[in-house]
């Protein structure tokens, strides 16, 4: 009987698992980086059912919400109930926190499904944990790297010299200074862009937040009264999803604290 039990059990586990619908995200990459990445995830998917998103190459610096392919990966998941599958996270993004981060919000927003072929840790369960450690981490290598530099300037200052530990010999830090100041103003005129593109959406947000929604709430509330990204207002040339992130209503967040 108990035997019986255990087949019928494993019967129905079986069947869930072929019947299991999986969002395939391909992230741009070279042709054979890619087919390594669709080998993969065969193998993860198993009997289930497979969509299969593919983007192009050099797509992985640019926002969530600019990456066509991985939206529509997402709202296809959501949809359809399945699982969204990556072959890795190690350049699903620029860098692994940022795609640890980036899933974490869909978790919190939308309640994703996550599959992450060479890492079955990452889950929708783990991945709050996961995201968070790598915070920390992310917080002490910048700690790290801010003594080392602080380091430098102090024997700058002292000895007018540093030599690493490979012999190498600095006299000063930094680059020329007509590169600097051509970066500075670049910089300067992005900022007061984006500041503009915050006013116009600001009032709103701090409205949401003032209720108590958080950034995952508030992103989802802007995305359902159709309120246009900052990709959108800034016109760039690329295409945009105009899809409101939490990361995207934190960015705005904490840009309006400085």
């Amino acid at each position: 009987m108990a035997l019986t039990r255990y087949l019928n059990l494993t019967n129905v586990q079986e069947k869930g698992e072929e019947h299991m619908k999986y969002g395939a995200f391909i992230h741009g990459a070279a042709p054979d980086a890619q087919k390594r990445q669709r080998k993969a995830l065969k193998l993860m998917a198993g009997e289930g059912e497979v969509r299969w998103f593919t983007e192009p190459d050099g797509m992985q610096k640019r926002d969530a919400e600019d990456r066509a392919e991985l939206s529509q990966c997402v709202k296809w998941c959501r949809t359809n109930d399945a699982v969204f599958a990556v072959s890795s996270i190690s350049k699903l993004f620029d860098r692994k926190w940022k795609a640890l981060t980036w899933m974490k919000h869909q978790v919190e927003m939308y309640d994703l499904k996550i599959g992450v072929a060479d890492d079955p840790t990452i889950s929708k369960g783990s991945v709050h944990v996961l995201s968070a450690a790598a915070d920390v981490q992310r917080t002490r290598i910048a700690a790290k790297s801010k003594a080392a530099l602080d380091s430098i300037k102090s024997a700058l200052a002292k000895d007018g010299k540093f030599t690493s530990n490979k012999g190498r010999t600095l006299t000063k830090l930094g680059v020329h200074p007509t590169l600097s100041e051509a970066g500075a103003k670049g910089n300067e005129a992005q900022a007061e862009l984006a500041a503009e593109r915050d006013d116009e959406v600001w009032p709103l947000i701090e409205a949401y937040m003032g209720q108590g929604m958080g950034y995952s709430g508030t992103a989802r509330q802007l995305n359902a009264m159709g309120i246009k990204t900052p990709s959108e207002r800034a016109r760039h040339a690329r295409k945009t999803t105009g899809e409101w992130y939490a990361s995207t209503v934190r960015n705005i967040v904490l840009r309006r604290k400085k």
